[in-house]
């Protein structure tokens, strides 16, 4: 089992930071304000595109390299439990915008397939707090 939770933790560090890092390269192309995705509220979609990739990458290396891997773990959870529940609104109101996870370095239209990776990061999230 152990085996397992260490590759749900290393699994998931690996997709936040290259969401991070695609994001971080993206970082003028990159943005909620102005998409289905946004708030509504200037200042905390400006917050959100200015400090998301580096809350990815500090979550992602806390997985990675299984320091405070709990706490790592609970945020990742939080962060797509936010993400999927967005994601969800946005797909319910039949709007197929290109999907922001990753920056804009190969936007696609969000699809319920892009809601089903979310259901399978959360579910190693999981994993990897059960397992901590």
């Amino acid at each position: 089992m152990k085996s397992f939770v260490d590759f749900c933790a290393f699994a998931l560090g690996i997709v936040f930071e290259w969401s991070a890092m695609m994001k971080l390269v993206s970082r003028d192309r990159w943005q909620v304000a102005g998409t289905p995705f946004a708030t509504g509220k200037a200042a905390i979609d400006e917050l959100v595109r200015r400090w998301l990739p580096y809350l990815e990458l500090a979550v992602g290396l806390m997985l990675i390299l299984r320091m405070a891997t709990l706490f790592g773990a609970i945020v990742a959870l939080v962060m797509l439990v936010g993400f999927t529940v967005s994601l969800a609104r946005v797909l319910v109101s039949d709007q197929r915008p290109p999907c922001l996870c990753f920056g804009s370095s190969r936007p696609r239209p969000i699809s319920w397939k892009t809601l089903v990776r979310n259901f399978v990061l959360i579910a190693f999230a999981i994993t990897t707090i059960v397992g901590a």
